[in-house]
C-alpha cells in the first residue's frame, strides 16, 4: 500500500511550491531514494530544473527533465508527461501537477499543496482519489 503525505504551505506562491518540492528532493535524494517529480507543462517542468540548481549553496542533485532524450539514469527526474516515465523505479513522488499520481508503483507521494484556491481544490480532489485507494493519508502544515 502506497503513503501519501499531504505537505500544506501556508501562502499562494508558485515559487514556493517548487521550492518545497526542491527541499523534499534534496532529502530524499540524500537518503539514496529515487525519485519522480510530476508538473503540468515543459515550463514548469523547466522552471523546476533551474530551480534544482540553485535553490541551495550546499546541495547538488543529479537531476534530468524527461524529454526527447529521456535521460533516465538520472536519481532524480522531472515530468510532464502522462506516460512517459517507468515509474516502476521510483521510492517517491513528488506531484506538483494537476494529475493524481495514476500508478500503485510508489512507495511514497508526496502532493505539495498551498493557499490558491485552484490548488486546494486539485488537493482534494486527489484526497479522495487516494482514499478510494485505501492509501496511508498523512497531513502536515508547513510553517515558513
Amino acid at each position: 500500500m502506497s503513503r501519501v503525505d499531504f505537505y500544506i504551505l501556508p501562502d499562494q506562491s508558485k515559487n514556493s511550491l517548487q521550492h518545497f518540492a526542491c527541499r523534499l528532493t534534496d532529502k530524499a535524494w540524500q537518503q539514496g531514494h529515487r525519485i519522480l517529480i510530476q508538473t503540468d507543462s515543459a515550463e514548469d517542468s523547466r522552471m523546476l530544473d533551474d530551480m534544482l540548481w540553485v535553490f541551495s549553496d550546499g546541495s547538488f542533485i543529479p537531476h534530468a527533465v524527461v524529454d526527447a532524450s529521456d535521460n533516465k539514469a538520472q536519481p532524480v527526474l522531472i515530468s510532464h508527461l502522462p506516460q512517459g516515465v517507468d515509474q516502476g523505479r521510483f521510492q517517491l513522488m513528488i506531484n506538483l501537477s494537476s494529475r493524481a499520481a495514476a500508478q500503485d508503483q510508489f512507495e511514497r507521494i508526496a502532493e505539495i499543496l498551498n493557499q490558491e484556491p485552484a490548488r486546494k481544490k486539485t488537493g482534494r480532489e486527489h484526497y479522495k482519489i487516494y482514499r478510494e485507494k485505501n492509501y496511508a493519508l498523512n497531513h502536515h502544515e508547513i510553517k515558513q
